[in-house]
């Protein structure tokens, strides 16, 4: 049984590079990604293309306003700050990693090599998890400098004294690692239990096992999109009192 997509293989492609030969893979991990990518691509473009300011809206509508909501009110609840500067990076986030972990319960059959395989999500792949985990820590590192100047941002690694670099740096490096696998071990177990339980009862526990996968797909963008605001707040360092009444101000506006 395979418990990552990078092992189901659809094709090599070979590469000479310095005189050495490698192949590049074209997984499931590959194909999933950029499978989901371009579906949720058509899929906002469609949906938005009739969108309007009017009272008469459609449910699509509606519920893409509703998620849109619920993320602002989340990133300024969490960040302190306006929610317009980080809404496409958590959004997108939140969004692939929930449609993504959601394609788990779709039953797709491949045949590789001859051999019956069934679709596996990307996030159950730990280089998708490390991934996002590496745009998120990127993205940290961005905010910081930008808010805070290439200085100001590099200073906080020698507080409260300079000889703690080190460990601020390797504090800095685990907490990317640590979401890549809290995401990886989460979907990738996920799957697993629920392909055990599935050939220990097959007849019986179906349902039980999508509702299970439809929670853990649901729960762990979430949590993944609230640690991603964390750090990110945290690079950037506390709100300025300026930020804070801009943030008031715009949460009066709302009441």
């Amino acid at each position: 049984m395979k418990i990552s997509p990078d092992e189901i293989v659809f094709y090599q492609i070979p590469v000479s590079l310095f005189n050495r030969t490698f192949s590049i893979d074209i997984n499931m991990t590959i194909v999933g990604t950029w499978g989901i990518m371009i579906f949720l691509f058509f899929f906002f473009r469609h949906i938005t293309k009739d969108f309007n300011d009017s009272l008469q809206m459609t449910r699509l509508q509606n519920m893409v306003e509703v998620l849109v909501k619920f993320l602002r009110e989340q990133i300024e609840s969490i960040m302190k700050r306006k929610a317009d500067p980080f809404i496409c990076l958590i959004g997108s986030l939140f969004i692939f990693i929930l449609v993504a972990n959601w394609t788990a319960l779709l039953p797709i059959p491949f045949i590789v090599d001859k051999s019956l395989e069934w679709y596996m999500p990307p996030t159950s792949s730990i280089s998708t998890t490390a991934g996002l985990s590496i745009v998120v820590m990127s993205s940290v590192i961005v905010y910081g400098m930008k808010k805070q100047g290439i200085f100001g941002y590099f200073k906080r690694f020698f507080e409260p004294i300079f000889i703690l670099f080190p460990l601020n740096i390797l504090s800095e490096i685990s907490s990317g690692v640590s979401l890549a696998i809290r995401l990886y071990g989460n979907i990738m177990s996920g799957g697993l239990l629920a392909g055990i339980l599935f050939v220990l009862a097959p007849f019986f526990l179906p349902g039980l096992i999508n509702i299970y996968g439809l929670l853990a797909g649901t729960i762990q963008p979430y949590i993944f999109s609230v640690l991603a605001m964390v750090y990110i707040s945290a690079g950037m360092g506390d709100p300025s009192e300026s930020e804070m009444e801009e943030l008031m101000s715009l949460q009066l506006e709302r009441i």
